[in-house]
């Protein structure tokens, strides 16, 4: 079942999930005195990252980690490292760390290696997920050769390399499995726009990417 939060302005939408991902972060530092959130690139969340750093905080106990990843280096303007470099500044310039999953000088597959060590023993208080017009989530594409892979829920594995054809940026990928969501204390979709809306709730559309999520996690956010 979808649980969708209706909000009458995109900016009214982008406050509520940077306090969304704010307050799961108080919460993790509270218990644990540190906290991660998982953080989708693209274009549509930015402003939330933009408040949620501008927000006064003890940013040294806190890390972000990214949902997906194109295989481009962060000076690329495709780039989600990028984005979330820039989005967050304020906040990684009081201490907070950003882990990356693109790696310099590597195949893709070395790259989602590396990034698997370096994220696998971490917790996630808070993932803020996107979804495409084609039902993707993360990097979990319908017409992706992994996709089975990528939303296995015994996947050893918390990040893999994927290939999708025909998707924006580099059909590349790194990403999160969706096995590393069980260790997620919650999961939050960030939508926008009618035509996504109408997507996620149509029950005829069939089987998406995306569907995954709500077998498990059921918050949605959106806005026209």
């Amino acid at each position: 079942m979808i649980d969708l939060r209706t909000f009458e302005t995109r900016a009214l939408l982008m406050q509520a999930a940077a306090e969304r991902i704010f307050g799961a972060l108080r919460e993790g530092v509270l218990q644990r005195g540190e906290a991660f959130a998982a953080l989708s690139g693209g274009s549509t969340p930015e402003p939330a990252y933009r408040a949620l750093a501008a927000q006064t905080y003890h940013w040294q106990r806190v890390t972000f980690l990214l949902v997906d990843e194109r295989f481009v280096p962060p000076s690329h303007p495709d780039s989600n490292e990028g984005m979330l470099r820039r989005a967050l500044a304020p906040a990684l310039a009081a201490g907070a760390k950003l882990l990356p999953m693109y790696s310099d000088g590597t195949s893709l597959d070395e790259a989602a290696a590396r990034a698997d060590a370096l994220y696998k023993d971490k917790p996630i208080d808070i993932a803020l997920m996107g979804m495409g017009s084609d039902g993707h989530t993360a990097s979990w594409f319908p017409q992706s050769p992994e996709l089975a892979a990528a939303l296995d829920r015994n996947s050893p594995r918390t990040v893999i390399s994927v290939n999708a054809p025909g998707a924006s940026g580099s059909p590349q990928r790194l990403t999160l499995t969706r096995s590393a969501f069980y260790r997620a204390s919650a999961v939050s979709l960030l939508i926008t726009g009618e035509e996504k809306r109408s997507l996620l709730l149509d029950q005829a559309r069939g089987d998406l990417p995306v569907d995954s999520l709500f077998e498990d996690w059921s918050e949605t956010l959106w806005a026209p």
